[in-house]
């Protein structure tokens, strides 16, 4: 006898680096663009299968990484530069 699905809830916190290159007429446009920009989600198996309903997502690009005795791991200050 196959046993039923169960459904859960829950929520994840994400920590990312996106690395980048962009083009722009100077530094301040390119920020501007990537601090405007939106960026969808999904979680998926290694098939590319959704393993999950996303119903809500709250994100901030960070511009200045926290300091102190606490740091997490893979976040780092914002920074653009020219090539």
């Amino acid at each position: 006898m196959r046993e039923i699905s169960k459904e859960f809830y829950g929520e994840v916190s994400i920590v990312a680096r996106i690395r980048f290159a962009i083009e722009a007429e100077n530094a301040e446009e390119a920020e501007e663009k990537l601090f405007n920009a939106n960026c969808p989600m999904s979680l998926v198996d290694d098939n590319n299968n959704p393993v999950c309903e996303i119903s809500e997502i709250e994100w901030h690009m960070v511009d200045k990484a926290s300091q102190g005795n606490v740091q997490e791991s893979d976040l780092d200050d914002f920074y653009i530069e020219e090539e």
